[in-house]
């Protein structure tokens, strides 16, 4: 999984940088406009995986709630886990 390490994060948030709509320098960018985006920019998958990367970090409620408390697990994108033999 890929994540960007952050010095300073938002509130709430354990040194993973925030992804946001526009690109900036020491942000990265292409987020959705909704409060509850994935932070993840990358996931291993094994080759010909269904769901895809995409679809995984894409498939969740979007929302405009400010109050990151009143969200859920349920509000956010959701991998699965692999199990490496």
């Amino acid at each position: 999984m890929g994540l960007g390490q952050e010095g300073f994060p938002a509130a709430g948030v354990l040194r993973v940088r925030d992804v946001e709509a526009q690109s900036a320098q020491w942000r990265f960018g292409g987020a959705p406009k909704d409060t509850n985006h994935t932070r993840i920019i990358d996931v291993w998958l094994p080759a010909g995986s269904s769901p895809t990367q995409e679809e995984l970090l894409s498939n969740y409620p979007a929302s405009q709630e400010k109050d990151m408390d009143k969200l859920t697990a349920d509000d956010f994108a959701q991998l699965p886990m692999l199990r490496m033999k």
